[in-house]
């Protein structure tokens, strides 16, 4: 079975009309967040902690991930 079929993911798009982010809610209730470059970071929506090492998001992009919850 293809389970990513089945996750929520939400393509974010920049002033231009391109995908600049999916963000991806995971079974195990954090969000991988992939950039345009190919790099994903994995976000805690609950606490709002950045999981990946050495990883930073703007506030704007942890607000987005968190929505995927409601």
């Amino acid at each position: 079975m293809n389970l990513h079929r089945h996750l929520i993911s939400v393509d974010l798009l920049d002033c231009d009309g391109r995908v600049s982010h999916t963000l991806t809610l995971e079974p195990d209730g954090t969000v991988s967040i992939r950039f345009r470059a190919g790099h994903a970071v994995r976000l805690d929506p609950h606490t709002r902690t950045v999981l990946t090492p050495h990883a930073k998001l703007p506030a704007a992009l942890v607000e987005q991930a968190c929505r995927l919850l409601h």
